[in-house]
């Protein structure tokens, strides 16, 4: 007579429910993990039968086994169990820093503050710049090449009288002294540096006190921590925001010269014109030849108005003004 082989059984871990086969989830509670009993266990616990016997037929037929989900609910976590010693008032003052800033004011109690402005020494510029250059102000000049933005840079530098760094990155010394020397703007408070580098141009000029920096172009400096090429926007952006965070602290004033592309406008991103305090723009005007140059201010000047034109005659001596008073009345 043979041997009769074992009867095999699975039983669920969840619930102790007894499976003939094997499957997937538990035909009782759903759940996953059914363990292979090597023998016929012991009936399912009562539990386990009341639960399958609690089961309607139709709730088995809407949910079989196979299509069935696990529906996972995360429980709220319970409330700490705080002490009335553990409740403390926090006042701003506990959260909040101290303001390192001067407290607000109202706008009633605020003096007029006058500007303090140095004479360039040529009557349109002053003019249009509203009566001279600010201290620790910001000046772009966008104007095409060859208009003659180094002569009219030179000889403002030179009609300053103080302390002043021209900084090319487009000339050598010997040349920007040949065109100093050729239009009359020799001064020994005038240096110059022949530099790209906008690090070592701020070192020079903290270490000689340059009370005016003149950047010749902006579109040729270059951070060495900033990604991009010389006049890429993100050397341009940067460059131009440690220039002017420079110029404000030290109270020193700031002349950039900038390209402009074949529409008239400052090459670079917009953030240059919105960073700066004027902008000006030389151009080349229908009179004298083709000699006329109109400096104008198109649209932003926070020291003086904005529509004001200064006529100049570009000779080999330089920029000469062109009316007695520094201006045209009739443009």
């Amino acid at each position: 007579m043979s041997e009769i082989a074992p009867v095999r059984r699975f039983v669920c871990n969840a619930c102790g429910y007894v499976h003939a086969a094997w499957a997937a989830r538990c035909a009782s509670c759903f759940s996953h993990g059914l363990a292979l009993a090597s023998e016929a266990p012991a009936p399912a616990p009562a539990q386990a039968r009341s639960i399958a016997a609690q089961r309607a037929p139709q709730e088995q037929e809407e949910l079989p086994p196979e299509t069935s989900r696990l529906r996972l609910v995360r429980a709220p976590s319970p409330e700490p169990d705080l002490s009335p010693e553990d409740l403390v008032d926090f006042d701003a003052e506990d959260v909040l820093p101290p303001p390192s800033s001067p407290a607000p004011i109202p706008i009633t109690d605020i003096t007029e503050e006058a500007f303090v402005r140095d004479s360039t020494g040529l009557p349109p510029l002053d003019h249009v710049l509203g009566g001279g250059l600010v201290a620790a102000s910001v000046v772009l000049l966008a104007s095409p090449p060859g208009i003659g933005k180094s002569s009219l840079t030179l000889q403002m530098l030179a009609g300053l009288g103080h302390r002043c760094l021209y900084v090319t990155g487009e000339e050598t010394r010997e040349q920007i002294a040949g065109t100093a020397r050729r239009i009359g703007a020799l001064t020994p408070c005038l240096f110059v540096l022949c530099e790209r580098d906008l690090g070592t141009i701020l070192a020079h000029a903290r270490a000689m006190r340059a009370q005016t920096i003149a950047i010749d172009s902006i579109q040729k400096m270059i951070c060495d921590d900033v990604n991009g090429r010389a006049g890429s926007p993100g050397q341009l952006k940067e460059c131009t925001a440690r220039l002017v965070t420079y110029a404000k602290k030290n109270d020193t004033a700031l002349w950039l010269i900038g390209h402009v592309t074949g529409d008239g406008d400052v090459a670079g991103p917009k953030t240059i014109e919105h960073d700066v305090d004027v902008v000006l723009e030389l151009s080349q005007g229908s009179e004298l030849e083709g000699n006329e140059r109109l400096l104008r201010c198109p649209g932003k000047n926070r020291f003086g108005p904005t529509n004001v034109v200064g006529r100049f005659e570009l000779t080999s001596k330089g920029l000469v003004p062109i009316d007695a008073d520094g201006w045209n009345e009739e443009l």
